[in-house]
């Protein structure tokens, strides 16, 4: 359909200027939904910069919310070609002497001889294993030696050797050398060459924790039941541990757990009650238990999980018979391999211990004792302190010099961190002050003055620097910023008297980390605090005081146990589980976790027939309650960043709506007024047409 044209050259009326004027007349209500969409976009983007600055305060926070990794030290050693050090946040002010015995090595074998490289090994079997895992290579008839290197290499199964061929001549007319590297050094590490495989039992069942397969640092009272009988393994109070060693002697050993037994605990109970004669290993939640004597064997085993009225049983079944396979290649038998470097571990003394037994007669050393470990980095002698071993100290009398490491407190990384914390702080403060402030000569307000949900996060994250910290009180040396020297100026800016904080580190160090960064720490106070202690917490732990109650029968058992908010009436208290000496918090609804999940309490049951009643201080420092609040405020979900941006982006998608509306109105009223000229424009033309008619008569 053509469009109507409105010239007005008949009529003298500029009728397609009037039309556009009218249209702008209707266009006020478009042109005002425009502009609110603009300043909506306009506030979109400044509370995106808003939660870009409150997650890098987040950020910045991060550096400060853990008490244990906020200590620093500076690590020297008086012989640095032979011991360095470093230290980290678990590491104290200390000095130390070290000897060093030996050097850990990893293990070293070398075949006889290939006359070439290309030269075939034969058909058959061959059979080796590192820290008692096997690897079984398969050979044909063109086998060569370098085929049978990479097959070693690339076997998914091989535990950590690196094969490799070293070429010397040593005149047998066989330069080609097989050569077989352990990865790891110390004596677990040990490469054996084998004359037939090792029988191994792999466990029916795998060990879970919340779904998870259990790793070697999982407790034994979290696991999952697997006996289909519903026990609750934090009631499991002893494990029977029942088989035969290889010969068929009987193993019958029985031995007590606690709650925070782990299974790398219940490993080493296995390997011990078999006399070390096994190597048991988990992998993915699955325990594995490996003969260390190959050939024929009896070995067996089975794990009963004992409650005092339930026992789970984990089965274990034979997945490899020994003696089933035998290494056939005879130019492979175990004759032909020289140890060229023993599998040996690290020794050293810290500090003189351990003690040498010495003849209290003579003074003569009877026996030399050392601290062993498998590797030349050594991290857990020295809390803290990682020694890097690089030479022994042996000297000419036969004796070892010590050697001195000093671990001297550095508070620079910490003052680093803090004016990190700070400088985040202040931009989120400073561009809140941007974006609210009033305009007297525009008489306008900051973009964000009218996002209420956000105009309160200015005092939100500015309370827990003026209030005291969640959980402390008397008894710690700090219990509120200001106490070292945390302030606001006139211009509400974050600032820190650095002579303040120094004279707090110097007074308390300890105390100045707890009151920035304690993650969930406690402490027992009221009546009976001697005989119900804190013990354990987790991230889901709420933060405050616990009020506790706990009855105790005549033979010392745990009968009953409640806990509840120091703020709340004994008849919202909530039941806690417990075994034996230990008391724990409940998770409660996923949706409605209680404050005391995966709080841990121990009792003193020698109370008997007492009712024990204490507080339970739970502390977070400052940093990591502001942590908490910026990610509150950031929440993809429920954050207040998060939900004003959905808000403002609801408004836009409606103003878009209402715009297209309006513009398809606007459409219509301009079709309408050009038609109503149009119509106007042929009737004057045909008044002025009748009017020049009429003239001519």
């Amino acid at each position: 359909m053509a469009s109507i044209q409105l010239p007005g050259l008949s009529t003298g009326l500029d009728t397609a200027t009037i039309v556009a004027q009218l249209m702008q007349v209707e266009r006020r209500r478009l042109t005002m939904f425009e502009s609110s969409i603009a300043k909506r976009k306009e506030t979109r983007t400044a509370v995106n910069e808003l939660q870009s600055k409150l997650n890098a305060f987040k950020s910045a926070l991060g550096a400060l919310s853990n008490a244990s990794q906020l200590r620093a030290y500076n690590a020297t050693s008086s012989n640095s070609d032979k011991l360095s050090i470093s230290a980290a946040a678990g590491a104290n002010e200390s000095s130390h002497s070290v000897k060093i015995k030996q050097l850990a090595t990893a293990n070293r074998w070398v075949h006889d001889g290939f006359k070439y490289a290309t030269s075939y090994v034969g058909t058959g079997t061959f059979i080796f294993s590192y820290n008692n895992q096997e690897v079984i290579i398969q050979t044909n008839d063109t086998t060569t030696l370098q085929d049978m290197v990479n097959m070693i290499n690339n076997d998914p199964k091989n535990p950590g050797v690196n094969a490799g061929i070293l070429k010397y001549d040593d005149g047998s007319g066989n330069p080609f050398h097989l050569v077989l590297n352990g990865r790891e050094s110390g004596t677990d590490f040990q490469i054996a060459i084998h004359t037939s495989n090792a029988e191994v039992h792999t466990a029916a069942s795998l060990l879970t924790i919340r779904g998870v397969n259990a790793t070697l640092t999982g407790k034994l009272s979290e696991l999952t039941d697997f006996s289909g009988q519903d026990i609750n393994f934090r009631n499991v109070n002893e494990v029977a541990i029942a088989g035969a060693l290889n010969d068929g002697t009987a193993v019958n050993t029985t031995v007590s757990v606690n709650p925070y037994t782990t299974v790398e605990d219940l490993i080493g109970e296995i390997e011990a009650a078999f006399g070390d004669t096994v190597k048991v290993t988990l992998d993915e939640g699955q325990l594995k238990i490996i003969d260390k004597t190959t050939g024929v064997s009896q070995m067996a085993l089975s794990v009963s999980f004992n409650t005092d009225t339930e026992t789970a049983v984990l089965a274990f079944n034979q997945t490899a018979q020994g003696g089933s396979i035998n290494a056939d290649i005879a130019a492979f038998a175990p004759s032909t391999f020289l140890e060229t470097q023993r599998a040996q571990d690290s020794l050293v003394k810290v500090d003189d211990y351990p003690p040498d037994i010495v003849d209290s007669e003579t003074g003569q050393v009877i026996e030399e004792r050392w601290i062993s470990r498998s590797a030349n980095t050594v991290d857990d002698v020295i809390n803290g302190v990682t020694l890097n071993l690089h030479g022994t100290t042996a000297n000419a009398e036969g004796g070892h010099d010590a050697i001195q490491i000093n671990m001297t407190r550095n508070t620079e990384a910490l003052k680093s961190n803090i004016q990190a914390m700070m400088d985040a702080y202040n931009a989120v403060v400073m561009y809140f002050d941007e974006q609210t402030k009033y305009d007297p000569e525009t008489n306008t307000s900051g973009i964000l003055s009218h996002e209420f949900g956000l105009v309160s996060l200015r005092s939100i994250i500015r309370s827990p620097f003026i209030s005291n910290a969640i959980g402390f009180g008397g008894s710690d040396a700090f219990i509120n910023p200001r106490d070292l020297g945390f302030s606001f100026g006139a211009d509400q800016m974050l600032k820190l008297d650095q002579e303040k904080f120094d004279e707090a580190i110097t007074q308390d160090y300890r105390g100045v980390l707890n009151l920035i960064g304690a993650q969930k720490t406690g402490s027992s106070t009221g009546a009976d605090a001697a005989f119900v202690k804190f013990h354990n917490s987790s991230q889901y732990t709420q933060a405050g005081t616990f009020d506790v109650h706990v009855e105790i029968d005549a033979e010392g058992n745990i009968t009953s146990a409640q806990i509840k908010l120091a703020d709340e009436d004994w008849a919202q208290a909530r039941d806690a589980e417990f075994s034996g000496s230990y008391v724990f918090g409940v998770s409660g609804d996923l949706n409605a976790r209680n404050p005391e999940m995966d709080l841990q309490i121990v009792i003193d049951t020698t109370q008997t027939g007492r009712t024990l009643e204490a507080s339970i201080n739970i502390r977070q420092g400052f940093a990591g309650n502001l942590q908490d609040l910026a990610n509150s405020a950031t929440d993809i979900q429920s954050g207040r960043t998060s939900v004003s941006i959905r808000s403002i982006d609801s408004q836009i998608s409606n103003l878009n709506k209402r715009i297209e509306q309006e513009e398809a109105r606007l459409e219509r009223v301009q079709s309408r007024l050009t038609n109503q000229y149009a119509r106007m424009e042929r009737l004057m033309t045909t008044i002025q047409q009748q009017f020049s008619g009429l003239g001519m008569l």
